[in-house]
């Protein structure tokens, strides 16, 4: 799970991926509500969501919050533009390569063997400076006395969304549910043209003048910008601050296509780089590709397809240019950078990259082995449940970018589901798009506008049909690329699409994170054999989502009752529940029984959706309250919930209709579009109404009155019927017509 991560793909693009961090807007999938009459009862507003960027004046790791937790988990604090927003415990933070923990971004001795070692944990020297016990060398307001050693460049932003909770003495508490990212200064973007290159310390001269010939590089050859790499993947090893490394599982050091770069480890005039060859980059006027009539004879190609690697068919004699091995960068290659500033051992500027991307269009011989791929922009709305009296707009539709070597073959979509307990993970296919469609070259792009997207994954890996090649070899010796292997890119979502208000004036909707299971249900062992990750602590809103049982198999099954109604007197009514269980736990025994209230005769009480006949209510009489309990009982364990119902003497009168409209043929349409409006006879109340469920989506969005529209879009399969019900007793069940 905490392997390197990149924050976005190619750096060229990384000023629109910087902007695009939790877009909070929502385009398709309405979930709209109308509020009562002036006279109706004022209700409860919902927890309100936040967006915090800026400067991170002070952070500290809390003993006492979650002292059951292992140290690693815990939350703290993090003060920026003068809030105090509370980190949960079990946080899972995003920096623009890597994934951390709270604790882990401290120096903090007791957390000694509990970070990867690749962390600054228990640092007393970094980036020429110690950072003081108890901090991260981070925040605005650490230790900056003499001799303290904090951080040169304290200037880092942090991204925080949460939602604003009410604590026992009723004070707001801004409690946060995604941190992504912790970066400096919007992930210091720059680009330019490579000058020079100092092999013996892997610094790349960008902008400026070009060095003279004979002569080294110096400092008025532009920005200075060396690969923040601790283990020497693209390189020479360099590191002045671990947690802003590159993804050194998942390239971030590429050609715009996805191929993997390098520094040579020597200068090239003297001595090859054997994991960077000079081969790698074929000379115009290479008798063997077309000539660029932009380039001088014999100059470095900016262009070309490589042949199969040595051992293939049509494979070159010479064995050069070898796509099993890494593309060496050039003076005169343009590039586009991203890291943090940085001083060297003699005080001097510099940009440590954990980004870079080369104007380079390198492409790999089609159905041939090794293919690289590369993931420029991922974004994904998160749906959610409505809220009584609050018009909202949310969404499920996915839009994802990025590149690969080998534009024949078909790149395929998926999301990673974690199971909470054991950390096991399963790839769950969205979909599966063509490169050989797109204009550009290369470019493969997932736009789809609503479809069975949910629940929202922390990570997705993107493949391409090509195939894999591993990263390390069965001796143990690093595989193609270095060790970066090859067909794949596994990265996580920073860009969810949380509900916004589709109407001025009302409560501001809280951020959705109960439908986030990363966040919501944990995430397994940290690191794959660490303490387990479970649900945010304290939860960033109200109520928390049930918690995950962990057996010693697996996860316990999760089951929601669904929200408490009222129906009419002697009304045929059915219950919906939901199930979650583990994938290994097997069929799942399903028992419904009444606990409370007038007794009533369940049909499919071992189903999900039981039914049965309401009592009998005389007018004025007080209403009876019926509670029925569904008992879920798998291999793994057993989970209860109950519901309530409320049987009132007299009702209102629900009307309605439902179309659903089959989708349109080509690019971007997946599923069809659901219409249900309805309206009751009730118009001066504070009802709401619920669409119970319809099609596979299996949503219970909130209506109100007056009248009511639901759109919603990727409804795969179109359903038969949809049941509206209002608080007031009254309801419909709407037979489907299809357009």
């Amino acid at each position: 799970m905490h392997r390197r991560k990149r924050l976005h793909g190619a750096a060229p693009r990384i000023a629109a991926a910087a902007r695009l961090n939790f877009v909070v807007i929502a385009p398709l999938v309405a979930a709209l509500l109308c509020a009562g009459s002036a006279r109706a009862q004022q209700k409860a507003p919902p927890t309100p969501g936040f967006d915090i960027l800026g400067f991170i004046q002070a952070a500290t790791l809390d003993s006492t919050m979650c002292p059951q937790l292992n140290r690693v988990l815990w939350g703290g604090t993090v003060t920026v533009n003068g809030v105090t927003l509370t980190v949960p415990c079990n946080t899972i933070l995003q920096m623009p390569a890597a994934t951390f923990t709270w604790a882990q971004l401290f120096n903090d001795s007791a957390s000694t063997g509990l970070a990867p070692a690749s962390t600054p944990v228990n640092s007393t020297s970094l980036n020429g400076s110690s950072i003081p016990q108890g901090q991260t060398g981070l925040a605005l307001h650490d230790d900056n006395t003499p001799g303290a050693g904090v951080l040169p460049y304290p200037s880092f932003e942090i991204r925080a969304v949460g939602n604003i909770v009410k604590d026992a003495a009723g004070n707001d508490q801004y409690i946060v549910g995604l941190i992504a990212p912790i970066s400096q200064q919007g992930l210091n973007l720059g680009a330019g043209k490579i000058t020079c290159i100092d092999y013996s310390t892997g610094f790349l001269y960008v902008g400026g003048a070009a060095a003279i010939a004979g002569q080294t590089c110096g400092s008025a050859n532009g920005a200075r910008v060396q690969i923040n790499d601790p283990v020497g993947r693209w390189g020479l090893a360099h590191s002045p601050d671990p947690r802003f490394a590159g993804d050194t599982s998942n390239s971030t050091i590429h050609t715009s296509t996805g191929y993997p770069m390098c520094v040579p480890r020597q200068d090239p005039a003297v001595a090859d780089d054997p994991l960077c060859p000079k081969g790698n980059r074929p000379l115009n006027g290479d008798a063997r590709f077309p000539v660029d009539p932009f380039l001088a004879t014999g100059e470095p190609l900016k262009a070309f397809t490589m042949p199969p690697p040595p051992g293939q068919a049509s494979a070159d004699p010479s064995g050069f240019p070898d796509s099993r091995q890494q593309l060496p960068f050039e003076p005169g290659d343009w590039i586009a950078y991203s890291g943090t500033l940085a001083k060297d051992a003699s005080g001097l500027d510099y940009i440590s990259a954990h980004t870079i991307t080369a104007n380079i269009g390198v492409f790999t011989t089609p159905g041939s082995q090794p293919a690289y791929i590369d993931v420029e922009t991922i974004l994904l709305g998160t749906a959610g449940t409505p809220i009584d009296g609050i018009v909202q707009e949310a969404t499920n539709r996915i839009f994802i970018v990025g590149f690969t070597t080998d534009p024949t073959r078909l790149v395929q979509i998926n999301a990673v589901d974690v199971n909470p307990c054991t950390g096991a993970e399963t790839l769950r296919l969205l979909g599966v798009v063509d490169p050989g469609a797109q204009a550009l070259r290369g470019r493969y792009r997932f736009h789809v506008l609503g479809g069975a997207f949910m629940p929202p994954t922390r990570e997705m890996v993107i493949s391409t049909y090509t195939g894999t090649t591993p990263a390390t070899n069965p001796d143990g010796t690093p595989g193609y690329a270095n060790g970066l292997g090859s067909g794949q890119y596994r990265l996580p979502n920073f860009d969810f699409i949380f509900p916004e208000n589709a109407q001025l004036g009302q409560p501001i909707m809280p951020n959705n994170f109960q439908d986030l299971p990363f966040l919501a249900q944990g995430s397994g062992p940290l690191s794959g054999t660490g303490p387990i990750v479970g649900q945010l602590a304290p939860w960033p809103g109200t109520p928390a989502p049930q918690t995950v049982t962990c057996t010693s198999a697996g996860a316990a099954p999760m089951v929601d009752a669904g929200p408490d109604f009222a129906v009419g007197s002697l009304a045929q009514v059915t219950l919906y529940s939901k199930l979650t269980q583990d994938l290994n736990a097997g069929p799942a025994t399903i028992q419904w029984t009444q606990t409370a209230g007038p007794g009533v005769a369940l049909s499919d009480a071992t189903t999900l959706t039981p039914s049965f006949t309401a009592p009998s209510v005389v007018s004025g009489a007080t209403p009876p309250v019926l509670t029925f309990q569904i008992s879920v009982t798998d291999a793994f364990g057993t989970a209860t919930d109950s519901v309530n119902v409320k049987v009132l003497a007299t009702t209102d009168t629900v009307t309605g209709n439902a179309v659903w409209t089959a989708p349109t043929a080509g690019t971007g349409n997946k599923g069809g579009i659901l219409n249900v409006s309805a309206a009751s006879s009730v118009t001066d109340s504070t009802m709401s109404m619920f669409v119970v469920g319809y099609g596979p989506m299996s949503v219970d969005p909130v209506l109100g009155l007056p009248n009511y529209v639901l759109k919603a879009t990727g409804v795969d399969l179109a359903p038969i019927s949809v049941t509206v019900r209002s608080s007031l007793g009254g309801s419909v069940t709407l037979p489907v017509v299809y357009k």
